[in-house]
């Protein structure tokens, strides 16, 4: 979008809805994509400006927001702003008074914040979701930070995820800051786009805008990253006379110290050079020094990428040394430089099926499932670890190997639930159930290893692991249900019981005894963390529930902690809609509370689950006219604009706060509320 087109939108958007909107926009225009959560905490925590000045942006601008023309939809809840309108939205920000590069940087502290939770997320969508908002949230609060993590994933993705360049090009263009590391990060960003679309020599055109060396960018002192193979002939010339000093240094020194220094120079600047190549696979057929070919296969698996010298020549390693050490390096840097190649999973194929070390066929058999996923004998030789082997540590090894490569693999299966069976040791049980988890998602089998271990450990940390890998794979299955109810039914341990619950709702969702265990938990746990965790999740199934709506009325009821009350309140709102047991818990709530905020939060649930309720109106109206706290007040009259349309008690204590009050900001919200709820009142 053009820059004018981008400021007539927003101009439109002010002129529609006013300029605590536009407030609101600005915040939101940092994160990369906004859900209506993040918009609603970022309304909730900026609610005044640098100066702490009321910025007054009313509760129902999250929704307005959302709808209006600056926001496209772009998934189920997510949100993005075009581009253009983003940066000026962000510009404008930075230009006024009230916010200034101070505000920018504290709502990138908060996205920081906000994302956290999903960084170490198991669903890839949700972790790729969070880097990408952090990395913008660094762009503004530290750039250099966002710089780092950028060059960083454009190494991983390089390396692991080829397509994932597009993506981060993208990603960098849309968060850009003008220091010089950013620049160049953006050069080189562009240039992996032109190489994602296989225009090379556009490609090689902006790396060489770049300071480089060695096959590498520099994009500041401290960060690099490796270019591409195909782009590496930008960098020839003086590189090539230095790769042919050192080859003949390698080939003529008498010194093994010298040698290995020149290979380790080498690695650095021979990046896909077929004479470099050549001369590292001649040191690891010749040498008789096994730590100068270890040294030699650590290059070659870093400068050989796809060459089909080096693999033969790390095969013809991997078959013929008698060291254990070298056999197990040219393994790895096999499994590095070419996934899939044929020659390279016979290699790993044949050590695995002769090898007399158990360390070196698990080594082996991980390398070949990461090159040829799903290998049989990769998982024949983990399998053959495991039942053989007699250290604890090669067979936890083995087991998390298996884990990463013997999907859905019944052989593989069978090996673990042997493990967890048998084994005397709890650490290595745990590592079997959760290896168990990743690859026997439905198996009956896996299923009913899990269910046999939550009945008869004596260990409580192991019965919850298996009970959370159960929640994940025995979706539906009659066997897990019934052991997870029987578990909520009988267990001591509140813990046990929590992650009972927390699974049981992932598999049968709906069960009775969800509701049953959370109310449980609720009632008899002393932490109050997991207390509130509960009542979020009863508020999140339990709509329509008595046993539900019971339990948070006697939270809301007896409990002595606010912050406990006031999440029981939000719940039991979600849930009791018109329940006599749910209106009468909220109007105690409202009679007997001496905490303010509780005593309107309660009032303006009330008034949600029983519109018009005359004990709701009446508390609202007693904290507008008693509390000493002009926040609480506005507050409490924005509340009462939900609840008390055409309510005479409502109209009345709004004209007395206008009539009244010294307090300018309170005075615009009671005439905004009573406009909305007597909208031709003469005091308006």
């Amino acid at each position: 979008m053009e820059l004018e087109a981008a400021k007539r939108r927003i101009n439109a958007f002010q002129k529609r809805f006013g300029e605590p909107h536009l407030f609101l926009a600005y915040h939101a225009a940092l994160p990369l994509a906004i859900t209506p959560d993040l918009l609603y905490q970022i309304w909730a925590n900026f609610r005044r400006d640098i100066q702490d000045k009321w910025l007054d942006i009313p509760w129902i601008a999250v929704s307005d927001l959302i709808l209006s023309s600056l926001c496209d939809e772009v998934g189920h809840e997510l949100y993005e702003m075009d581009a253009t309108v983003r940066q000026e939205l962000l510009d404008q920000l930075k230009a006024n008074p009230r916010f200034t590069e101070k505000r920018l940087k504290e709502v990138a502290c908060f996205l920081l914040q906000y994302v956290q939770k999903d960084l170490n997320s198991q669903d890839s969508y949700d972790r790729e979701f969070a880097e990408s908002q952090s990395w913008a949230a660094w762009a503004y609060a530290k750039p250099q930070i966002s710089v780092e993590l950028l060059a960083a994933a454009f190494r991983r993705a390089y390396r692991e995820n080829p397509r994932d360049l597009m993506r981060l090009s993208t990603l960098t263009e849309m968060i850009h800051q003008p220091i010089p590391e950013f620049d160049r990060l953006r050069i080189f960003a562009r240039a992996m786009g032109h190489y994602r679309r296989k225009k090379f020599e556009k490609a090689k055109a902006g790396i060489a805008q770049l300071p480089h060396e060695g096959g590498v960018v520099s994009v500041s002192n401290k960060i690099k990253i490796p270019i591409p193979r195909e782009l590496l002939p930008v960098i020839k010339t003086v590189e090539d006379e230095e790769i042919a000093k050192l080859l003949g240094v390698i080939e003529n020194t008498q010194d093994e110290n010298t040698r290995r220094e020149a290979i380790a120079s080498l690695e650095k600047i021979g990046v896909g050079s077929p004479e470099a190549i050549a001369g590292l696979v001649q040191i690891i057929e010749n040498t008789q020094d096994e730590d100068t070919r270890w040294w030699a296969i650590e290059s070659l698996g870093k400068i050989g990428v796809g060459s089909p010298e080096v693999i033969a020549a790390l095969v013809q390693v991997i078959q013929n040394t008698r060291n254990e050490d070298t056999r197990r390096w040219a393994a790895e840097s096999l499994e590095k430089i070419d996934p899939g190649n044929p020659e390279a999973i016979a290699g790993l194929v044949k050590v695995i099926q002769n090898t007399r070390y158990e360390d070196t066929r698990r080594l082996a058999a991980e390398s070949l499932g990461k090159i040829d996923p799903g290998n049989p004998e990769a998982i024949a030789g983990l399998v053959k670890v495991i039942q053989n082997t007699r250290y604890e540590y090669i067979l936890r090894r083995a087991i998390e190997s298996l884990g990463e490569i013997g999907v859905g693999n019944p052989e593989a299966i069978a090996a673990l639930v042997q493990v967890i069976e048998n084994t005397q040791d709890e650490y290595t049980r745990r590592r079997a159930i959760e290896s168990l988890e990743k690859i026997g998602v439905g198996n009956p089998e896996a299923i009913a290893a899990l269910v046999q271990v939550i009945e008869n450990t004596q260990d409580e940390y192991t019965r919850r692991e298996a009970i959370a890998s159960l929640g994940k794979i025995g979706v539906g299955n009659p066997e897990a249900i019934a052991a997870l109810v029987q578990v909520i039914q009988n267990t001591q341990n509140e813990y046990t019981r929590w992650q009972a619950v927390e699974s049981l709702e992932k598999i049968d969702p709906g069960n009775p005894q969800v509701i049953t265990g959370l109310v449980q938990v609720i009632q008899n746990t002393r932490n109050k963390n997991t207390r509130r965790e509960a009542i979020a999740s009863l508020g999140e199934i339990g709509v329509g529930n008595p046993e539900a709506i019971a339990g948070l009325a006697q939270v809301i009821q007896n409990t002595r902690n606010k912050y406990t009350r006031r999440e029981a309140i939000a719940s039991l709102e979600k849930i009791g809609v018109g329940n006599p047991e749910a209106i009468a818990g909220l109007v105690q709530v409202i009679e007997n509370t001496e905490d303010e905020d509780t005593r309107r939060r309660a009032a303006e649930s009330l008034g949600k689950i029983d519109p018009g309720n005359p004990e709701a109106i009446a508390g609202l109206v007693q904290i507008i006219q008693n509390t000493q706290d002009e926040y609480t007040r506005r507050e409490a009259i924005e509340s009462l604009g939900e609840i008390g349309v055409g309510n005479p008690e409502a109209i009345a204590a709004l004209v007395q706060v206008i009539q009244n009050t010294r307090n300018e900001d309170t005075r615009r919200q009671a005439i905004a509320t009573l406009r909305k709820i007597d909208p031709g009142n003469p005091h308006l």
